[in-house]
């Protein structure tokens, strides 16, 4: 059991949990997320769908030699059928299907090459959506280049990182070297954080150079943050990363980052750029990891002028546990368009 946080350490929410290229039609692959076993599979009619993994009957997993016919997964030990919504459909050797006869089918949503699941502790249906990545066009940027890492953290305060300003200009001076005009906004189970840093730029001269830009970083709920950042060094300068941490278990998440450029007007430069991106990302990424495995939770943390907004970002948080949920009942849509 983790006791590192005061609450679950699986929140409601949209998360990643494969990518679009890892599933092919009529495959079906075994996961491990949430403290549960799952099914990922894909139909004939090219619909992604996640079930948990065990069969009514007799408890076979779905995902070790399950089989995809049509539009229905079939248990590979006693050749049971059920449907895209987890109904059983068909059973070999029976005229009479048991009540009851039924797999829970978790709300799948498949956007830029990316699967993500709705997670909710009491299975409720989605309050919110998730659709497309804004202002990433595949004819203006690069392909995404993913990164992947096992860290021992709760995707709360992952993301809270993104809040806490000092430890951008302390621990990542690399890259920050000030942060002005800081700024939040919060619409529903959407945060943005916005400011305008001084990057530093090790790529320009011998000693490098100093530029100002602007950074955003949209939390579209604890299991999905993106991050716009902009600068001019003669040219316009854009980058995209989209950070995705999912619960693996009640320690671990598993946290897939996606980098894209947008294109500049030479193939060298675009390269070396979306390398220095990259590069930079997961760098940064490193430097956190050995704290984030070994620090303590504060509830209460004292808390400086120019921290940044730790504890607006973890009031907004609440409403992603059931626990604590918000009181309204309004259903948001995050336009991710």
């Amino acid at each position: 059991m983790n006791n590192r946080y005061p609450f679950s350490p699986f929140p409601n929410g949209w998360f990643r949990i494969a990518y679009s290229d890892d599933l092919a039609v009529k495959k079906v692959i075994p996961l491990h997320y949430f403290g549960k076993d799952l099914v990922l599979f894909r139909t004939e009619d090219g619909i992604a769908h996640v079930f948990d993994a065990h069969c009514p009957h007799l408890g076979a997993h779905l995902g070790y030699g399950g089989c995809i016919k049509g539009n229905n997964i079939h248990c590979p030990f006693h050749g049971w059928g059920f449907n895209s919504q987890g109904n059983c459909i068909n059973i070999p050797y029976a005229n009479k299907i048991p009540p009851k006869s039924q797999i829970y089918a978790w709300p799948v949503r498949e956007f830029n090459g990316v699967i993500m699941v709705y997670h909710h502790a009491e299975k409720k249906p989605p309050i919110w959506e998730m659709s497309s990545i804004p202002k990433w066009d595949a004819n203006q940027w690069t392909p995404f280049k993913s990164h992947r890492w096992k860290i021992r953290i709760h995707p709360q305060e992952m993301a809270e990182n993104a809040m806490d300003s000092a430890h951008m200009t302390f621990l990542h001076h690399q890259t920050f070297r000030e942060l002005k005009n800081p700024g939040s906004e919060i619409e529903g189970p959407l945060f943005i954080r916005r400011v305008s840093p001084k990057y530093h730029l090790p790529f320009v001269g011998k000693l490098g150079a100093e530029a100002e830009g602007l950074l955003e970083v949209a939390c579209y709920g604890l299991g999905c943050q993106i991050a716009y950042s902009s600068l001019k060094v003669i040219v316009d300068l854009n980058a995209i990363s989209v950070v995705m941490p999912t619960p693996i278990d009640e320690e671990y998440l598993e946290v897939h980052i996606i980098i894209s450029v947008k294109k500049l007007f030479n193939p060298i430069l675009t390269w070396a750029f979306a390398n220095r991106i990259n590069k930079e990302v997961v760098s940064n990424i490193e430097q956190d990891i050995p704290i984030w495995e070994n620090k303590l939770y504060r509830p209460q943390p004292l808390l400086c002028d120019r921290d940044g907004p730790i504890m607006q970002y973890r009031h907004w948080a609440r409403q992603f546990y059931s626990d604590r949920s918000a009181t309204t009942t309004e259903k948001f849509r995050v336009n991710m368009a």
